[in-house]
């Protein structure tokens, strides 16, 4: 079968300005599409998506490529991340005999992305030892080599990233476009998670508004701020601020660091008396104030509005709309109404437990085991003073005959955490449930079953040691320590999970 061809667009896709081209957009398109046969060449059968694997690859390589001999950043920012996180500059793939450089061709490099093309390219999780992956990697790695000293520089590349992050530490708007970029575009961080993230979002907007181009607006605003995005499970901004410190850029990054999201809210609004200002109070308590010129209504229609419905980040230090604000009538009168409605709310007479609360209940223990429904309700009731009704909703999602782990979680707000998979593979001094056998065939998918059991709590159990069948799992390498592959798992808990890290 003759492979379907790469176009130049599949090529400047990736770049910050997509339509833009370049000079050297040729070049690479050709190098793709020569990476594209040599992975034909192979006689390789990775089953019924081995050409979108080759394609897909094979486009991701060139733009390595490309982006490693303008030194444009994208690479060296996502590689000193690994350092920084993992305490190395590529995941899972570590080779201590090669002399790394982040601006030429590297084995390592080849390998991830490789093994990267393939799972995002499949339903399923590559083993990134595979040899099929390996033989790629080998293949491409020495057509990389062989054209890396006459590979074109694409200067402008370079250039409009820079030029991409001046104007993002100068005006809003266009921050947001540098973030769109990384959340959509950029071959190292966009995925296919991030794409049906922002169709789920752009048609939940649909419903309400009715409005295509005003759902995609406010879609992807939303997307860019609210998801962690990319293999290394990051909010966009905090890949900007790396790639900005990369490139020298050193106050765009600390701007980027500074920024605050304020997720949307109902407001109660007023217009300040000289008119240049608006005082916003949340129905979670807090208050904003942020220009009169955030806000596009003319003053008679603003006049008619004491309430609206918004996003907000913090830019600056100042507050800046993100997305549609939705005015409303009557929000004095409805007010107690709103608050109730808010997430945070909490009725005055009720008792607001914290991790604290239940550590003292638990005797400072932050994991528990419980043999099934009937053990964890009547523990509830009779140590935590659960009332009955309240975990009553709980009975459709454990069996009474089936171990249930509760873990406390002293640095997040969802502190109390059920799991109800994946007892017998956690491998505490007092957890009874234990089972080896079952522990190295399962353990491994608890990195990506994150319904079943929270990352918070998987953290802990890594941190404690508690989860060694993981490090011997056949989808971790093993050649490496077992500091290495802890690194490793830590790695892939974050790819995988994304959003839900």
């Amino acid at each position: 079968m003759k492979p379907k061809r790469i176009r130049i667009s599949d090529i400047t896709q990736a770049h910050p300005l997509a339509k833009k081209a370049y000079a050297t957009d040729s070049y690479y398109t050709k190098l793709a599409n020569s990476l594209l046969d040599d992975f034909y060449s192979t006689n390789l059968n990775l089953e019924e998506n081995t050409d979108n694997i080759f394609r897909y690859a094979s486009i991701t390589l060139a733009c390595y490529m490309e982006d490693i001999v303008a030194d444009s950043g994208q690479w060296r920012a996502f590689s000193d991340l690994c350092q920084l996180m993992f305490g190395f500059p590529v995941p899972i793939y570590h080779d201590s005999t090669e002399e790394y450089f982040p601006d030429e061709p590297s084995m390592m490099a080849v390998r991830y992305l490789i093994w990267h093309s393939a799972t995002e390219m499949d339903d399923i999780w590559w083993t990134p030892g595979l040899p099929l992956l390996e033989t790629m990697a080998h293949t491409a790695y020495q057509r990389l080599v062989n054209e890396f000293e006459n590979a074109p520089v694409n200067e402008q590349l370079s250039q409009d990233i820079e030029t991409m992050m001046d104007v993002a530490d100068e005006d809003f708007y266009k921050m947001r476009i540098a973030l769109t970029w990384l959340f959509s575009n950029c071959y190292l961080t966009r995925s296919e998670t991030s794409e049906l993230l922002l169709d789920k979002q752009i048609e939940s907007t649909g419903r309400i508004s009715g409005d295509t181009s005003l759902s995609f607006y406010q879609a992807i605003n939303f997307c860019i701020f609210a998801y962690k995005v990319g293999p290394l499970a990051l909010y966009p901004k905090d890949y900007l601020a790396t790639l900005a410190r990369v490139k020298g850029k050193n106050t765009l990054s600390d701007t980027m660091e500074a920024v605050k999201v304020f997720p949307t809210h109902a407001f109660k609004m007023k217009v300040n008396e000289d008119g240049k200002t608006i005082d916003l109070l949340s129905t979670n308590g807090k208050n904003l104030t942020i220009k009169r010129d955030e806000i596009t209504l003319k003053d008679k229609q603003l006049s008619k509005y004491d309430g609206c419905v918004a996003s907000f980040v913090s830019y600056h230090e100042e507050w800046r709309l993100n997305g549609v604000m939705s005015p409303f009538e009557g929000c004095a009168e409805r007010w107690d109404e709103l608050i109730k409605k808010d997430p945070e709310y909490k009725p005055e007479d009720h008792l607001i437990a914290d991790a604290d609360w239940f550590l003292r209940r638990t005797k400072g223990k932050q994991i528990l085991f419980f043999d099934g429904q009937e053990e964890l309700y009547h523990f509830m009731v009779s140590e935590m003073d659960f009332h009955e009704e309240w975990i009553q909703e709980l009975s459709s999602k454990v069996e009474n005959d089936h171990p249930v782990i509760m873990f406390i979680d002293k640095e997040s707000k969802n502190f109390l955490n059920l799991s109800f998979e994946f007892c017998e593979c956690i491998k505490t001094p007092d957890n009874p449930f234990y089972d080896a056998n079952i522990a190295c065939k399962e353990a491994i998918e608890m990195l990506w079953n994150y319904n079943s059991i929270g990352t918070s709590v998987i953290l802990y159990l890594l941190d404690k040691g508690y989860l060694p069948d993981i490090l011997n799992d056949s989808f971790i390498i093993q050649d490496n320590p077992i500091e290495v592959k802890e690194q490793d798992v830590r790695f892939l808990l974050r790819y995988m999970r994304k959003e839900k890290y």
